[in-house]
């Protein structure tokens, strides 16, 4: 019952933005986390998915190694082996942590806050078009989807990320701002 109330919470934080993913990873792909991520953490939800998920136990444990990060949300630990179904880019000084396989990259900035962590996905607030998006990405693909319930259609986009732009998107006025943050604990 809680990994459904988890996936329902998980999907309406999702339908409060417009989903981003990317065909490709932003600058070179590392092969281990780098040490100053490397460390036990608690997951923090952005505000408005706890806000959806009032009641729910929601703790979430990662551990990220040299080479794998390791979720447990209460049902067993889910181990992500670096570029496997996870990688760590490097852009310049900046990281980004990229979830799945090319072309399909959920993808999200790094931002070492004191000893903490914030992931700032790729996600664009609500109602974005593609024309918007154009500035900064060198390919940007539509994809709509009709809700079986409501009959709403809902855009997302898969975009090409262009290196020399991508930092100009992260402080754009059309990012979605909530963070996921990881919160250490040892």
């Amino acid at each position: 019952m809680k990994i459904a109330l988890y996936i329902a919470g998980f999907l309406l934080f999702l339908n409060s933005c417009t989903i981003i993913t990317s065909t490709n990873a932003p600058g070179k792909a590392e092969k281990a986390f780098p040490k100053t991520m490397i460390g036990k953490y608690e997951l923090v939800y952005p505000e408005s998915f706890q806000g959806m998920m009032e009641g729910a136990e929601l703790k979430t444990t990662v551990e990220i190694k040299s080479d794998e990060l390791i979720m447990n949300s209460g049902e067993g630990d889910s181990h992500m082996k670096i570029n496997d179904s996870i990688s760590v880019t490097k852009l310049g000084k900046q990281y980004y942590l990229c979830m799945g396989k090319a072309p399909v990259l959920n993808v999200f900035k790094v931002i070492k806050k004191g000893k903490d962590l914030e992931l700032h996905s790729m996600n664009a607030k609500t109602e974005v078009t593609a024309d918007q998006l154009r500035p900064f990405f060198s390919e940007v693909t539509t994809s709509s989807s009709v809700d079986e319930e409501t009959g709403e259609i809902t855009d997302s986009y898969t975009v090409t990320i262009d290196d020399k732009k991508i930092d100009s998107y992260y402080k754009s006025d059309i990012i979605h701002v909530e963070p996921f943050t990881l919160k250490r604990v040892k």
